[in-house]
């Protein structure tokens, strides 16, 4: 974590030893943007199968170049995204305790709600006097707003304390308790992630652009806080337990939207771009 922030915060400071020479830079930009694609958690599981899951994103993105070619942009993205994992008929022995530890047809949802703030160096080219693409790389810091785990259908719990209303065993077998089957999953305040972004444009007319892209962003540092929890006696989130390692976002989509220059006609240096 503390080497993925030095790396952040020294591309941020010769962002910003650069900027000022370029205050008065023209070919403002603002996008709106909407979208969707697949997200997964990377981790090493001990047991069980992880699922993919999918997310939708809703983007303000402000871009500024400093030539035809060169600029930057910074945005803000309100992403929700869920994953999921399982596991089967599983018996295990606790570390702690001598008690047998049931994971039966256990499926956990997890469900994430994230603002992030991109930071990108941007590229473009022109297609034609109406097609422009795009390309963007840098960092995106990603700040958690909510963090849920469920367990949507199975059984969990050991052998003299066990959820009846999840575990279809013989009643002598278990005492009765009442156990959440839900939570919040303990995450990092801040995660890191390098994040690119493509866009094709096409003018519709000079006051409005129309632009359809991709994006995909990969985490460098630990979505969750730790790993400490033993899964069937705490009330935790397997990603929160010693079952799983290090968990990394990884998320790809698609989006469209639309981009409004934010300066007269007669006031942008690159008049040949068509808007």
């Amino acid at each position: 974590m503390k080497l993925e922030k030095r790396v952040f915060f020294k591309f941020l400071w010769v962002l910003l030893a650069f900027l000022p020479q370029y205050v008065g830079a023209q070919d403002k930009l603002f996008n709106i943007s909407v979208g969707g694609g697949f997200d997964d958690l990377l981790y090493t599981q001990e047991m069980g199968r992880r699922y993919v899951g999918g997310n939708v994103m809703l983007e303000g993105l402000y871009q500024q170049f400093f030539s035809k070619k060169l600029g930057y942009a910074v945005g803000v993205q309100f992403s929700y995204f869920a994953a999921g994992c399982d596991f089967k008929d599983i018996y295990e022995k606790s570390d702690e305790e001598s008690d047998e530890v049931f994971y039966g047809n256990v499926y956990e949802k997890q469900r994430f709600l994230h603002i992030d703030v991109p930071v990108l160096f941007n590229l473009r080219h022109k297609i034609n006097r109406r097609s422009h693409f795009f390309f963007g790389v840098g960092p995106k810091l990603s700040f958690p707003l909510i963090s849920k785990f469920e367990y949507v259908t199975g059984s969990l719990g050991n052998g003299n304390n066990i959820n009846t209303e999840l575990l279809d065993v013989s009643p002598d077998r278990v005492d009765e308790q009442n156990e959440n089957k839900w939570g919040d999953i303990d995450t990092e305040i801040l995660i890191i992630s390098l994040s690119m972004d493509v866009k094709w444009s096409y003018v519709v007319k000079n006051s409005c652009v129309l632009h359809i892209g991709a994006y995909f962003s990969y985490g460098l540092n630990d979505l969750v806080s730790n790993h400490d929890a033993q899964f069937g006696f705490d009330n935790k989130s397997i990603l929160n337990t010693t079952l799983t390692g290090k968990v990394t976002t990884i998320c790809a989509g698609l989006k469209m939207g639309v981009t409004f220059p934010l300066q007269r006609l007669r006031r942008r240096s690159i008049a040949y771009d068509g808007f």
